[in-house]
């Protein structure tokens, strides 16, 4: 309808049940409701403390609303991948609706197997290297990981880990549409910094920046972890969209932040 104005979400969280209040945003082009700022929460999973890896649960939120989840993202995938080889392993990441996995699929993640960068300290030691070339070779051998990000079965683009010389020591990712072409890029950042290899100490900002200007556009931020986020082995990050606001391009940002989480803020055994 001419003239409408869209609907103003921090009043509708604030005096409605959230399951209420979807329609009004989650259901538009714009799965985030033109929010300027989402904060992802990963649930804790009692099985992790016996050190077998769960599939990972997340709760969407706006920061100002913690508590009222409008949506909710699944892990779907193998067991046998996920326990023996979790930082590799394939995967699909679905998005609901609400606060549970019930909801209507809004955005559907595919991840394909590969295997993280290693930071560089690690490969200076001759005796890893039987373990660690090992590895470098079975995590790029298809080119990187990759999420490929769909919407009712519409693929909207990719986010893609490329491969880094070996000693570069830096994690970052490539942002593309549907037809490949490249769109931003998320990071460098370095895997030996102080967010990465102590974030009990440190928040880990990983910028978002144009292919096309190299100007920054968006932010993604893993908050630094609590006593209680270091030892139920969760995260907490939020993702700014800045100036973004093509529907699907905040969809594949929101992508980006998931995959950055999967590879290199994942806390592992």
């Amino acid at each position: 309808m001419a003239g409408m104005q869209p609907p103003n979400y921090q009043n509708a969280m604030t005096t409605a049940p959230p399951n209420a209040a979807l329609s009004a945003f989650v259901g538009g082009p714009d799965i985030f409701g033109s929010l300027p700022e989402i904060l992802v929460t990963q649930e804790f999973a009692m099985i992790e403390l016996c050190g077998i890896e769960a599939k990972n649960r997340y709760r969407v939120a706006a920061p100002h609303s913690p508590n009222y989840t409008f949506l909710f993202a699944q892990e779907e995938g193998e067991a046998c991948e996920r326990i023996c080889c979790s930082p590799c392993r394939r995967l699909t990441m679905n998005l609901h609706a609400g606060s549970d996995k019930l909801g209507q699929v809004m955005l559907t993640m595919e991840k394909t197997w590969a295997c993280p960068m290693i930071p560089c300290p690690l490969l200076l030691h001759p005796g890893a290297w039987w373990l660690f070339c090992p590895w470098m070779a079975i995590a790029y051998k298809d080119g990187g990981p990759q999420f490929t990000v769909k919407r009712n079965g519409q693929v909207l683009g990719s986010v893609w880990d490329p491969p880094m010389p070996i000693f570069y020591c830096k994690a970052n990712s490539i942002i593309r549409d549907a037809q490949g072409r490249a769109l931003f890029e998320c990071g460098p950042n370095s895997l030996c910094d102080a967010g990465m290899c102590c974030p009990c100490c440190a928040d880990e900002v990983v910028p978002v920046v144009s292919i096309t200007d190299r100007k920054q556009v968006a932010t993604i931020t893993r908050a630094m972890l609590t006593c209680t986020e270091l030892c139920t082995k969760t995260n907490r990050f939020t993702v700014n969209f800045g100036s973004v606001t093509d529907p699907d391009q905040r969809a594949l940002i929101f992508a980006a932040a998931m995959l950055f989480d999967l590879q290199y803020w994942e806390q592992k055994d």
